[in-house]
């Protein structure tokens, strides 16, 4: 039996029941360490095998757990990573700053509540899980940036099963600040939250880093640190080599290393005039034409693939350059993906041509419109996603309706 196997036949021992501290004994006298690719490599095979993403996230803390401490890689890799201002010497420093904002501001408030549970220390403990809420945007970077490298190289394990306990993490902070959850409920979410936070901190460290530095060139950092910026940061200073300033100033001293001829995202450059059957039009001028466009447009081709998006300046989702290319699925959580499949089906076969959706994130009244693309003989060609902001223009009608 090779280690992979071996190593998988441990997780389905977990799975089926197995105390974790008899499998992690196991793993120690059968292995002492495993390396970050083994890891991947043994979730993807459980995953061809039909074990479901949901249910590998289900133990995916105790899979950390079982392989904490023994992954090597980072002690044999070139660490470009050292450098500050470098995507992933950010992504690093961002997760100190997490676990010291936990352990020395979220802990303490918490403790504070519990043994006094006053209106004065529940907003003070509220207000430190607003500012912890920012790990959403450390997470949004990872989705959108680091994970399309590593699929186009064939790993999609990992960032399934990682997408999936960030939208966990996601969710807990959203009911802790939403919901008004009463004393012991809160507790429990916030304890839980913080689990969870700090279990991911452990796998982007010991798990994720290897994978992406032996997996992203050094010209596909320059795009990362490119769009790192539209997606924003966790913190905005504070950290040592980790702020906007140093990811910029690292940006500046190695935005030559972007060959100008191998473009790592795929591009098209038209120059001139196109021909529509409607009319003429001159590229830029369409170009900042679709981008003024007060809807979010993306368009995926028959094959699944990300083409294009507009790029507008209040943009409602995150989107950027390095999913172009991407499968469309890789482009949700895994819990959106059935949705997206069974949406995708439809238009195919032609059972429906368009479908209608209302996202109504905090005070936002999304309108999220799918279309089928057809071409004149009525084959699908692809598939094309409007999104708009339109809570002002409810707004608008309800004003209207109570003035006429």
């Amino acid at each position: 039996m090779t280690k992979k196997d071996r190593l998988k036949q441990l997780i389905q021992d977990l799975h089926a029941g197995q105390p974790e501290d008899v499998v992690k004994t196991q793993f120690q006298q059968e292995f002492g360490h495993v390396t970050s690719e083994e890891i991947s490599q043994m979730e993807q095979q459980l995953i061809k095998e039909g074990v479901t993403v949901q249910a590998i996230q289900k133990l995916c803390n105790v899979h950390a757990s079982v392989f904490s401490g023994s992954i090597t890689d980072l002690h044999t890799l070139d660490r470009i990573d050292r450098q500050p201002g470098h995507p992933l010497f950010v992504f690093r420093k961002e997760n100190q700053g997490l676990y010291q904002l936990m352990e020395e501001t979220v802990k303490p408030l918490l403790e504070q509540y519990q043994s006094e549970p006053s209106a004065a220390n529940k907003a003070d403990l509220l207000a430190s899980i607003r500012q912890l809420a920012k790990v959403d945007l450390h997470y949004s970077r990872k989705e959108n940036l680091f994970f399309p490298y590593l699929e186009k190289k064939g790993i999609t394990g990992p960032p399934q099963v990682m997408w999936g306990k960030d939208d966990e993490v996601r969710d807990l902070l959203k009911e802790i600040l939403q919901a008004e959850p009463d004393h012991d409920t809160l507790i429990s979410k916030i304890s839980l939250a913080l689990e969870e936070i700090d279990s991911m901190i452990l796998k982007e460290n010991d798990i994720l880093s290897p994978l992406l530095l032996k997996n992203i060139e050094p010209a596909e950092w320059v795009v990362i640190a490119q769009e790192s910026p539209a997606i924003g940061y966790a913190f905005n200073g504070g950290i040592e080599g980790a702020s906007p300033s140093d990811a910029n100033h690292w940006l500046d001293q190695n935005s030559g290393k972007l060959p100008d001829n191998e473009p790592v995202v795929e591009q098209v450059e038209p120059s001139g005039y196109i021909k529509f059957p409607s009319g003429v039009i001159q590229y830029d001028d369409l170009l900042h034409m679709l981008n003024t466009s007060p809807q979010d447009l993306t368009y995926i081709d028959k094959d699944d693939k990300v083409r294009y998006f507009s790029e507008g300046k209040h943009m409602v989702f995150d989107r950027t350059r390095t999913i172009i290319g991407r499968d469309v699925r890789m482009c949700h959580p895994p819990r959106a993906v059935p949705v997206v499949e069974q949406m995708l089906k439809d238009f195919k076969s032609g059972v429906k041509d368009h479908e209608v959706r209302i996202v109504t994130p905090g005070t936002k009244v999304l309108l999220v419109r799918y279309y089928a693309v057809r071409n004149d003989a009525g084959e699908y060609i692809g598939t094309l996603e409007t999104t708009e902001e339109i809570s002002g223009i409810i707004d608008m009608v309800n004003e209207i309706r109570q003035n006429s």
